[in-house]
C-alpha cells in the first residue's frame, strides 16, 4: 500500500490500483496506520492541521516542482519526513473526504438524480434547477436547464474525459452530448458518456436501462451504444434501447434512419440492419438477434408518461410499476404472478393502474407504510 501511496502522489496510480487503495483506506484501522506512521516521523496532531491541510499540500508540490538545483542533493531526515508527511496528510484527508461523500450518498434519498463527473465528485442534480457545472480548472463542463443537462459547449481537451447520468426510479431525464446528440434517459437507468467526442474516434456511450437517442449526423465519427453484450452502431437516425436487470432481452426499435446490431467484439460486417419501423431483440445469453416490424410508438409510450405493456407477465410488470413510479409492491398471489397480459396507460396514476387489474382480475391489494401488497 506504501507503494500505491507513492503512485497516488505521483499521478501514476491505475485505476484498480485507486480502488484497492480506496478500499485499504475504508477501514478505521489502516487510517490509524497512516496516522502513527506520520507521528512517529512529526509530532503533528492530525486533527489541529485538517484546516490548513489544502494550502500545505499546494506549497509542498510547488516545492517539489521547482528545478532542481545542482549542488542541493543532500535532504535532512527531518525535511524528508516533513514533506512527506504533508502529502500523506493530503492523501488521507483527500480518501476521508472521498469515503465521507461515498456515505453521504448512500444516505440521499432513493429518488435522489445523481452525476458522477469522473474525477472523484459527485454532484447532486435538482429537477427544475440551472446552474453552469465546471471542471476542476474551471471550465465549463455542462449546462443544466430543467430536466436537462446539455454538453454542446463542454471543452475537455485531449484527453477524454466521462461524465456517468444516474436516473432513480420514478424520473426521467435528458441529456444533450456534446455533439448535439440527444437522448432521454428512463427511470432506474444511468449513462456513461465522454463530455466531450472531439478527441476521439467515435462517439461512444454504455447504458443500462433504457433510453431513447437522437443522434447528430456525423460521417466521421460513428456513434455507439454498449448496452448488457449488445452494441449499437448509429448512423444519425432516431431509435429506442431497453435492457433492465430483470430482462432477459435487450430491445432496439428503430423509428427512423439506420442502426447496425452486433455482439461486442464482434465483426462490423456481421452486424444485422435495422430498417424503421423494425424492432431487433438480443437474447442476452443467445447468439442470435431476432427482427420483426412492430407498432414503434408502443416503445416510446414512456417518454410522454405512457406505460404499454405486451405479453408480460403480472410480476414483470409489477417490476415496471415499481420502477415508474418509484413505489415498492409485494405480490402474495404466486399464480397471477405468472399470468400474461396486454394492457396500455396514458399519463395516469398507480391508482389508475391498480384499479384497471382488479377490475380485469379482481385483485386484492392494500396500501402499508408506502408499500403496496397483493394478497
Amino acid at each position: 500500500m506504501e507503494e500505491k501511496i507513492t503512485k497516488f502522489l505521483l499521478g501514476t496510480i491505475t485505476d484498480s490500483e485507486l480502488e484497492e487503495l480506496k478500499d485499504w483506506m475504508k477501514d478505521p484501522a489502516n487510517q490509524a496506520l497512516v496516522q502513527q506512521r506520520l507521528l512517529e516521523h512529526n509530532d503533528v496532531n492530525l486533527a489541529s492541521l485538517e484546516d490548513e491541510v489544502e494550502q500545505a499540500f499546494q506549497k509542498t508540490l510547488t516545492k517539489i516542482q521547482e528545478p532542481k538545483k545542482p549542488v542541493a542533493r543532500k535532504i535532512t531526515p527531518w525535511l524528508r519526513y516533513s514533506a512527506a508527511a504533508v502529502l500523506l496528510i493530503g492523501f488521507f484527508f483527500t480518501v476521508k473526504q472521498y469515503i465521507g461523500a461515498e456515505d453521504e450518498l448512500a444516505a440521499l434519498p432513493a429518488d435522489t438524480i445523481t452525476l458522477d463527473m469522473g474525477d472523484g465528485r459527485v454532484q447532486i442534480i435538482h429537477s427544475g434547477e440551472s446552474k453552469v457545472l465546471t471542471d476542476n480548472a474551471g471550465g465549463l463542463i455542462l449546462k443544466q436547464e430543467g430536466d436537462g443537462l446539455d454538453y454542446s459547449e463542454a471543452h475537455a481537451g485531449k484527453e477524454l474525459v466521462y461524465n456517468k447520468l444516474n436516473i432513480p426510479n420514478g424520473k426521467t431525464f435528458q441529456i444533450t452530448l456534446s455533439d448535439g446528440s440527444k437522448v432521454n434517459m428512463n427511470a432506474g437507468s444511468s449513462l456513461r458518456y465522454p463530455i466531450d467526442f472531439s478527441s476521439a474516434e467515435t462517439r461512444e456511450v454504455f447504458l443500462t436501462g433504457e433510453a431513447y437517442f437522437s443522434v447528430a449526423k456525423d460521417k466521421t465519427k460513428p456513434f455507439l451504444v454498449n448496452v448488457n453484450g449488445l452494441q449499437v452502431e448509429v448512423y444519425g437516425t432516431a431509435f429506442n434501447v431497453s435492457s433492465y436487470e430483470e430482462d432477459q432481452d435487450i430491445e432496439v426499435v428503430l423509428v427512423e434512419g439506420a442502426v447496425g446490431l452486433h455482439r461486442e467484439h464482434a465483426k462490423e460486417e456481421h452486424a444485422v440492419q435495422l430498417l424503421p419501423g423494425q424492432r431487433g431483440t438480443f437474447e442476452i445469453n443467445g447468439k442470435e438477434i431476432q427482427v420483426d416490424k412492430v407498432n414503434t410508438g408502443l416503445y416510446t409510450a414512456w417518454l410522454d408518461g405512457g406505460l404499454v405493456f405486451r405479453d408480460q407477465s403480472f410480476n414483470q410488470i409489477l417490476t415496471k410499476l415499481e420502477r415508474h413510479f418509484n413505489v415498492k409492491i409485494e405480490n402474495r398471489d404466486e399464480q397471477l404472478g405468472k399470468e400474461l397480459f396486454n394492457a396500455s396507460f396514458g399519463k395516469v396514476g398507480i391508482a389508475e393502474v391498480l384499479e384497471f387489474f382488479n377490475e380485469v382480475h379482481a385483485i386484492d391489494y392494500t396500501i402499508k407504510n408506502d408499500k403496496i401488497i397483493i394478497n
